[in-house]
């Protein structure tokens, strides 16, 4: 056994996207790994009941693919010189091919005229094609050659700038969004038809079982500022008719058909953004709304990872159950609702975490992480979970692990709290060793006992490793989660009995070696704790926020989840609230060397937030030091390209290294 090294990442296979053939007896999923090139392979690999193989090229770029028959998968895929081409020059085209699961090359099926994200089958040669669709390009929908080219050559012309008349004008891992839309649309022969109005941007979408209606929510025209509020449209895919089934708007967290009826989970106007509203059952015709079932947990929530990315099936309705993903504690599992009595139970008790589930004639699979282990795809079989791939065994096999330990403690209001501790690699009972804390996103995120590469390679590099999901984490319900106008107060005071507990238990950490660590809300209470003591001799502030007034201006969900979460109403009369949770107020006490990471198409927390905090220790005579990743957003540590993934963890191994040891 050897110890991990920082590079191992690269010999990950992360899976997503499962799903199982119409009779339920063969599964797919995309298998992606880091290749030479810094980038990332996408394969489709196939169990047909011998293992998993893969089906397509493992140095392809699948994009997604569909079941259209129990022996055949269509897949979108760049392939052919002429698709490249037309993509240089502008065009937008998505290219799609055939495959047999039984053998044989893959054979080209059509193209579609457009950036198409999900295809799903219709009766009758017809898909309902999910596209992204650019209302300030120009239409090239019956030009010529010649024309094309024209309009082509002019438009690159625009841009060298960037018009903006709306909000949000940007995503995360989307950049400029400035009306652009998900739209729906029917294709037949190669040719889309909107089912949806140009300006109307589609964030979720269902198929009624007979698939000729169609259930969608979205960001409707003519309003310029986006509201989260949304209602939920029925479309009769024949006429194209539409309706609306909610009497107002909602915040929509689910909706399915069942018996001609709408069962749907939203929180109403006005709550916590990320509040969790009951179950009901909705009449389309109606919209008499009827409560089936409360629910104080999180819909589709695994746990926090920093070894996968994509994801798969969080819910589907099978007959007259609805089973969905929820975190209960620190476990991801399968729940039942049954839509007939409004009865909900865990029926995997997985004691790990499952990330997303296909359900076929009574067949379910799902990719699950065990504690401390890679995900892997395995069968569901009531309350037993039994391993179906080993994509990730060899490495497994061949490197130490650090097992992580649970313990709970109470807080000061009553409260019970999860915290892990991982031991140093090889760890020699009375040994003194450095330790650092580990803080999650969110904050409505939770740590669970997933496989976590940057801190299995900090406890191989003869670290103590601490992480704790402190009030505002998700996995309790709504009152654990509520911590509006309260960061930096609840939250930090867990965090650091948290760390008190730690020391106690393992009386081995030295607490004079201590670093702390986070990212997103993690890199708040980062900067937050640095400025409010001096326990810890290192930081490292990532994708951080530090000035939450400048923040609600510049975050692409700045405007709503700032004053959302500071609990302010007017953020120019309330400037003050707003300035005292800010790190950047606390910034002259800071004396904790501290290194700011952050990616310069970050467009949740922006790099104004942490281009502040870098300035502010500079001047102020803290060892500081920033590095700014590009062409990297938000997800860098979870997907970003590979060599930057690599100079993110030399960078916090480094920094910890030099303090520490």
């Amino acid at each position: 056994m050897q110890n991990l090294q920082l590079d191992d990442f690269r010999n990950y296979k992360f899976i997503d996207s499962l799903k199982l053939s119409p009779n339920g007896k063969n599964l797919a999923v995309i298998a992606r790994h880091a290749n030479k090139e810094n980038g990332y392979d996408a394969a489709i690999f196939v169990d047909k009941g011998c293992g998993l193989k893969p089906l397509t090229s493992l140095s392809g770029k699948v994009g997604h693919f569909l079941w259209t028959d129990d022996d055949t998968i269509l897949f979108s895929e760049v392939r052919d010189k002429s698709v490249r081409e037309k993509l240089e020059k502008g065009l937008e085209i998505t290219s799609y091919h055939s495959i047999s699961i039984h053998g044989g090359e893959a054979r080209k099926a059509f193209e579609v005229n457009a950036f198409v994200t999900k295809l799903e089958q219709l009766e009758c040669g017809k898909f309902l094609a999910a596209t992204v669709f650019d209302n300030a390009k120009p239409s090239l929908e019956g030009k010529t050659e010649a024309e094309i080219g024209e309009i082509l050559k002019a438009y690159k012309k625009t841009k060298g700038y960037q018009v903006i008349d709306e909000l949000p004008y940007w995503f995360n891992g989307k950049g400029f969004t400035n009306k652009k839309r998900a739209r729906l649309n029917l294709l037949e022969d190669g040719k889309l038809k909107p089912i949806t109005e140009p300006l109307t941007n589609v964030t979720d979408y269902k198929l009624a079982p007979c698939k000729k209606y169609l259930a969608y929510t979205g960001d409707l025209p003519p309003a310029e500022v986006r509201s989260m509020e949304t209602n939920i449209h029925v479309v009769n895919l024949e006429t194209l008719e539409s309706k609306e089934a909610l009497a107002e708007p909602k915040r929509v967290r689910f909706f399915d058909f069942w018996k001609g009826q709408l069962v749907v989970s939203y929180a109403e106007p006005g709550l916590r953004i990320h509040e969790h509203g009951p179950f009901y059952i909705v009449d389309i015709e109606t919209k008499k709304t009827t409560e089936l079932a409360k629910f104080d947990l999180s819909i589709g929530q695994p746990g926090a990872s920093d070894s996968k990315f994509g994801g798969g099936i969080t819910a589907k309705r099978v007959g007259d159950s609805l089973f969905f993903l929820a975190l209960a504690g620190y476990h991801t599992d399968i729940f039942e609702l049954n839509l007939n009595t409004g009865e909900i139970k865990n029926t995997t008790k997985s004691g790990g975490n499952i990330d997303f589930f296909d359900m076929e004639e009574g067949r379910c699979v799902a990719g699950f992480m065990p504690p401390g282990r890679l995900m892997e795809l395995y069968e569901v079989n009531g309350d037993k979970l039994e391993k179906l791939s080993s994509l990730n065994d060899e490495i497994h096999n061949t490197r130490k692990y650090s097992e992580p330990e649970h313990f709970t403690f109470v807080d000061s209001e009553g409260v019970g709290v999860d915290g892990w501790v991982m031991k140093p690699v090889d760890y020699v009972p009375g040994k003194k060793y450095p330790a650092i804390l580990e803080i999650h996103g969110g904050p409505k995120a939770a740590y669970t006992e997933s496989y976590f590469h940057e801190m299995q390679l900090f406890a191989n590099r003869g670290y103590f490793v601490m992480f704790s999901n402190p009030r505002g984490g998700d996995g309790k319900g709504n009152e654990f989660a509520d911590i509006r106008g309260k960061y930096g107060t609840i939250d930090y005071d867990n965090l650091m009995q948290f760390v008190d507990e730690c020391i106690k238990k393992y009386p081995d950490i030295n607490e004079d070696k201590m670093g702390v660590l986070g990212g997103s809300y993690g890199g708040f209470m980062t900067n937050w704790i640095v400025g409010h003591n001096n326990r810890f001799k290192a930081a490292v502030s990532m994708r951080c926020i530090s000035n939450w007034v400048s923040f609600g201006f510049i975050s692409d969900i700045g405007y709503y989840f700032g004053n959302d979460q500071m609990g302010v109403t007017d953020p120019w009369d309330e400037v003050d609230k707003l300035w005292w949770h800010s790190p950047l107020k606390y910034a002259k006490n800071v004396k904790t060397p501290t290194l700011v990471l952050h990616s310069d198409e970050d467009f949740r927390c922006w790099t104004p937030e942490a281009y502040q905090w870098y300035t502010a220790l500079k001047i102020l005579g803290v060892d500081t030091r920033l590095v700014v990743f590009h062409g990297e957003n938000h997800e860098l540590s979870r997907s970003g390209k590979p060599e930057n993934r690599e100079k993110r963890l030399e960078e916090i191994m480094g920094w910890m290294d030099k303090y520490l040891k």
